[in-house]
């Protein structure tokens, strides 16, 4: 069922037709889908056997592989369902983003939906700023491609990568440490989020984020964006996500 996002678009023109092509939206607090599926299927199946008759059989053999494949999966359903599929080969694909009930039996698979997705939902760049942290979270489709983390060291007055469970761990836990901490974090914020730019960029640039979206407190955000005048950034949300996951993050910027 997992199939990823960088090899769909390939797999997808390396198809021999005839092509099924499902585009179904599965809510995952509704059953409805399921009616929708048969429903859809059975419309197909009968417009088959019509006007091609001669491709009813191996239509039916394809029906069985899709329905099977699904329903075997129906536990890690999200929003959407993507498929294609031909005697040969069974590309699905599930989606964070709702998508509108096509069902199409065609020589070449029908991706008009799929490229509005595209276009709607391209590479975007999530940014999230605290005072001594930032969080790179990558998506596509609105769904997370890969994030990253840097923490700043005090002691080396330097930007680092984040790995490991400890985060945050360079800081003292004592109270007039974390206030000496804070205090000299404020004084040079300008200047070490200036630090901060050529790490940003290069991200930007790896994973070629159309749009970015930043979010933190007000004053952070003020900042950052100030010297980040090279990348789009559509908007910008005062408000604190520590906590919260990659993937919840990019559900509340990307499809809300």
């Amino acid at each position: 069922m997992a199939l990823e996002l960088k090899d769909l678009r390939k797999k997808i023109s390396q198809l021999d037709g005839p092509v099924l092509t499902i585009y179904l939206e599965t809510d995952p607090n509704s059953e409805d889908w399921k009616i929708r599926l048969k429903n859809g299927i059975k419309r197909i199946s009968e417009y088959v056997k019509a006007s091609q008759p001669n491709e009813h059989k191996p239509f039916l053999a394809i029906q069985k592989k899709v329905e099977t494949a699904i329903f075997d999966h129906q536990r890690q359903l999200k929003h959407g369902l993507i498929c294609f599929a031909t005697s040969d080969e069974l590309l699905l694909k599930q989606t964070q983003i709702p998508l509108d009930n096509e069902f199409h039996w065609e020589k070449e698979p029908v991706t008009k939906q799929l490229d509005n997705l595209f276009e709607k939902y391209p590479r975007t760049g999530i940014i999230l700023v605290q005072r001594d942290r930032v969080a790179l979270i990558d998506t596509l489709l609105a769904e997370v491609m890969g994030e990253a983390h840097y923490e700043f060291d005090l002691n080396t007055e330097d930007w680092r990568r984040y790995k490991g469970i400890a985060f945050g761990a360079i800081i003292s836990s004592s109270a007039n440490h974390r206030d000496k901490y804070d205090r000299r974090l404020k004084e040079h914020q300008a200047r070490w989020f200036r630090g901060l730019v050529p790490i940003i960029e290069k991200h930007a640039k790896e994973f070629a984020w159309k749009n970015v979206y930043l979010a933190g407190p007000t004053e952070l955000t003020n900042d950052m964006q100030a010297h980040l005048p090279r990348l789009n950034i559509i908007k910008v949300i005062n408000q604190n996500y520590t906590g919260k996951s990659a993937h919840d993050i990019a559900q509340d910027f990307l499809t809300k």
